[in-house]
């Protein structure tokens, strides 16, 4: 060991800390970012996880180069500061091009999924449009038992209408059919 390796260590370690306290930040916020366009968190988290892991690869190769490269003799403090301000700068230009990254992803997927929803429209106005079938002989009449309009505030006041423990395990309102 020589007289290098203290302040080596020192920009190592200050330099790795940088890197892990910024990547964490990407990784922990760019799900909520990405959330908006991936419908599915669980896509999401996956994918800020793999950008996440490329920017420590990345940036702590950069912090051991730098922490290895030219050290002539016993280093300054004025040394080590510049090569922490070095490895701030470079910290800077890799979360940004995370960002970058990030945004890039995200544009990619709301095209795709602005495509898919114009395909699917172009595809609708291709097949012909049928009437649906109705119960009764006149559109304008409803079927036999068919209620309109909206549901009564109290449905016990109304006779028509089911019990509310009945409706609410078929999911609506129905009315009873007049016999």
């Amino acid at each position: 060991m020589g007289t290098v390796d203290g302040p080596y260590l020192l920009v190592l370690f200050i330099g790795a800390v940088i890197v892990v306290v910024d990547g964490q930040l990407i990784f922990r916020n760019s799900p909520a970012y990405l959330n908006e366009v991936y419908q599915d968190p669980s896509r999401a988290r996956q994918i800020s996880g793999m950008v996440a892991v490329l920017f420590h690869l990345v940036m702590l190769g950069l912090v051991a180069l730098i922490a290895s490269i030219g050290w002539d003799g016993y280093p300054t403090p004025q040394a080590m500061v510049a090569r922490v301000g070095v490895l701030l700068l470079l910290t800077a230009v890799g979360h940004a091009a995370t960002i970058g990254i990030l945004s890039r992803m995200r544009e990619q997927q709301l095209s795709t999924e602005i495509a898919e929803s114009q395909i699917a429209v172009s595809r609708r106005r291709d097949v012909p449009h049928e009437p649906p079938e109705e119960e009764s002989e006149r559109p304008h009449e409803p079927a036999r038992g068919e209620v309109t309009g909206l549901p009564p505030e109290d449905p016990a006041s109304d006779p028509t209408m089911r019990t509310p423990r009945a409706a609410a395990s078929r999911g609506r309102w129905t009315a009873r059919r007049a016999r």
